[in-house]
């Protein structure tokens, strides 16, 4: 704990001074992706500091996006440059801002956010609710909001009673509640890989065994998976079979089908993470897994902020009877509750169908987009470069041959002012040759150019 040690010159604040001290730990590399940092009190202690001054320090390189925080789980380093400003490499700190192209970030873009017409949704609920508006809910969501999810949920197959409906602040959240309620130390955990590594780091926090199933094309290897599952007893498996990240890969109908009946047999949970469905581009609408769950198998996590403002932190989970009480308790111990003046907001869109307009209008542009990404890098890369087809969700996923590594390439895009996210992290066992591209942030115009760019740098690293 050393590498946290400072001494403060007083000409800043202490927080803001250690703040920038433990940044430069992770631009350098000192502090990998996923390094849990000190506990408040340990590290308020160790540097004789109020515990005050350490949480205002990590909620601020939260804020900037440095950090992650799982509820009761501890606060994680990120380093692997989700964020435009983020590199394992240290950059001089104004070179960050000499981003032109950001093919980074998966977030959407901030262009097509419904801000005026929920700022008007917001005064309508001030101006109904008064100050009720701002009383804590029921742990598991505001009852009204429960009751437009389950009208919502009948659109993708899936009839559920809102007793089993649970709002949760994001999806992150809806994988620490499951894990807390599911997990022990030295408990087996099955996840697709390469996965969403905020899954991996909840899963591993709990002390989880994270075994990796490779994904296919056509979804999660199932001959891989049986020979893993006599092995072992995982309490879950995790999987996102619609445009499943980083891959943007589509579970087929068969490869559902036979997950369940894998599930059944072996007696496990699935843990359904839908972040992309929304975002699909095909004429192929495939039923999640939990509209085909007839055994309870499924706890199926919806989020909202791929499509919606991700800032919100709206999403839903519902849970099989068996498991419906403990996750309520463990959401409740996490935060309480989620904002009830946003679920009062976000009930009222729902009510006045306001969802399903901005799906499709944002779901045309990132359509789009995708295209105009996917006809540049068929055009520019080398065919010794692979790519995914993706037919949904915000981003590609790209193959180098294995004598390159991405991170190489990453350090010369930067230079040249084009911001990739490196595959590394993805993988439970490191692989250094992926990368994912993200089109939510360009314009089909302005798509183009980097990935030319792109492509002339791996020509020259060949």
């Amino acid at each position: 704990m050393d590498e946290f040690l400072i001494k403060f010159s007083g000409k800043k604040s202490k927080y803001k001074e250690l703040q920038e001290h433990i940044k430069h730990l992770i631009i350098s590399g000192a502090l990998p992706h996923h390094y849990k940092l000190p506990s408040i009190r340990k590290l308020a202690n160790k540097l004789d500091v109020n515990p005050v001054t350490i949480v205002n320090c990590y909620k601020s390189l939260e804020r900037e996006g440095y950090v992650y925080t799982i509820s009761g789980g501890g606060t994680y380093v990120i380093a692997d440059n989700n964020l435009t400003n983020l590199n394992e490499d240290f950059i001089d700190q104004s070179s960050t801002h000499n981003i032109k192209y950001d093919l980074a970030s998966s977030s959407p873009s901030p262009l097509f956010f419904p801000v005026k017409t929920f700022k008007n949704l917001l005064n309508e609920v001030l101006e109904r609710d008064g100050g009720f508006a701002f009383n804590y809910q029921e742990s598991e969501g505001y009852l009204p909001l429960r009751q437009s999810l389950q009208s919502l949920l009948t659109e993708y197959k899936i009839k559920v009673s809102h007793h089993y409906i649970h709002v949760i602040t994001g999806g992150q959240q809806g994988l620490d509640v499951i894990a807390k309620t599911l997990l022990q130390e030295g408990d087996y955990v099955f996840t697709e890989e390469p996965c969403y590594p905020g899954a991996i780091a909840t899963f591993s926090s709990r002390g989880a065994k994270v075994i990796g199933i490779p994904i296919r094309e056509k979804g999660i290897d199932l001959v891989i998976l049986e020979k893993e599952l006599k092995k072992y007893n995982p309490k879950f498996i995790y999987v996102m079979p619609d445009f499943q990240s980083p891959t943007g890969y589509l579970y087929d109908l068969t490869h559902r089908k036979k997950l369940l009946e894998l599930a059944n047999k072996y007696s496990f949970t699935i843990v359904e993470d839908d972040h992309f469905a929304d975002l699909n581009y095909s004429q192929t609408k495939l039923p999640p897994l939990k509209a085909l769950d007839i055994n309870d198998n499924v706890i199926y996590i919806k989020s909202f902020s791929k499509v919606f403002m991700p800032g919100l932190r709206l999403a839903l989970l519902v849970a099989p009877p068996l498991f419906n009480e403990p996750l309520q308790e463990a959401k409740q111990f996490s935060d309480i509750s989620t904002s009830g003046f946003l679920q009062r907001t976000f009930d009222l869109y729902l009510r006045k169908g306001l969802w399903n307009e901005h799906v499709n209008k944002v779901k045309l542009i990132y359509q789009r987009r995708c295209q105009s990404m996917l006809s540049a890098l068929e055009r520019h890369f080398p065919s010794c470069v692979k790519f995914s087809k993706p037919q949904g969700g915000l981003s590609i996923w790209v193959q180098l041959p294995e004598i390159l590594k991405a991170k190489e390439l990453q350090k010369v895009a930067l230079k040249k002012g084009i911001s990739i996210t490196i595959g590394d992290d993805f993988f439970i066992q490191r692989k250094e040759n992926f990368f994912r591209l993200s089109f939510t942030n360009l314009s089909e115009k302005e798509i183009e150019k980097p990935i030319k760019e792109l492509a002339s740098i791996i020509k020259g690293m060949l």
